[in-house]
């Protein structure tokens, strides 16, 4: 349910913009998509997670030669949409949620989130 209300308001929250670029910067910026390899040759994705404390970069295969990969959906207002969601396995927040139209809307709650009367294990 509280899942359900947040993402009501997604379309309030905060917009990241989007850099095609050749290489991930030494430091990314938070909010930002970049698509790496530019508009001819794009490899893949990186995105900082959208936690506040968390800082991992997440790194998502776009190129048509891999197998399992991301699709980059360019909207008419050049906002971007990255399908199917992103899943942040390897790091401590377990971020899970979808980016549609630069906004993230969220899959589930990650676990700061969710009263840990409420967490299995």
């Amino acid at each position: 349910m509280l899942t359900k209300l947040l993402n009501f308001f997604w379309r309030f929250r905060e917009r990241y913009t989007t850099q095609w670029v050749e290489d991930l910067p030494a430091s990314p910026v938070k909010n930002t998509v970049y698509i790496i390899g530019g508009r001819k040759h794009p490899f893949y994705a990186a995105v900082t997670c959208p936690r506040k404390k968390c800082q991992k970069v997440v790194q998502l295969g776009i190129s048509s030669q891999l197998k399992q990969r991301w699709r980059v959906i360019e909207h008419k207002d050049e906002s971007i949409s990255l399908s199917p969601s992103v899943l942040v396995v390897d790091s401590s927040c377990k971020c899970h949620y979808w980016f549609r139209e630069n906004r993230i809307v969220w899959c589930e709650l990650p676990p700061a989130f969710v009263p840990r009367e409420n967490t299995h294990g």
